[in-house]
């Protein structure tokens, strides 16, 4: 556990990502500091099948005309210039981490504009209306 003086105050890093966490902020998950940010990620990773999502996602299209985030974009426009591919694929090509793709990917599940398949032992990511 690293600790950095700013100030007058002693903080803490967060394992994970490196932030800076100010006393009394940090989150114990396995033995490990996390800031707020990384403890809701390993509490609550997200879910790409999820019925509710699905219907909130596809309501706030309708109601609301979402627009997707950049990475979200990239996502869709990668699988549809190359097909089904898998998440290392996608991750090397946009150079983003796991978590970055999962939460990304998790709404464009939920709004069922690109989804999951397995194909013998491997995942493959696609556009939902791709096989």
């Amino acid at each position: 556990m690293e600790q950095k003086l700013q100030g007058r105050k002693l903080m803490t890093e967060c394992n994970k990502c490196g932030t800076g966490i100010e006393p009394g902020e940090s989150y114990e998950f396995q033995g490990k500091l996390l800031c707020e940010d990384c403890y809701m990620d390993v509490m609550n990773p997200p879910k790409t099948c999820d019925p509710w999502a699905v219907h909130l996602a596809k309501s706030s299209i309708i109601q609301d005309g979402f627009q997707l985030t950049a990475l979200q974009e990239e996502i869709l426009s990668l699988l549809k210039e190359h097909g089904p591919m898998q998440m290392e694929e996608i991750t090397a090509k946009l150079e983003i981490n796991e978590a970055e793709f999962r939460n990304a990917f998790a709404t464009l599940r939920h709004m069922e504009l690109a989804r999951g398949f397995k194909k013998g032992d491997n995942v493959y990511y696609t556009l939902f209306s791709q096989e």
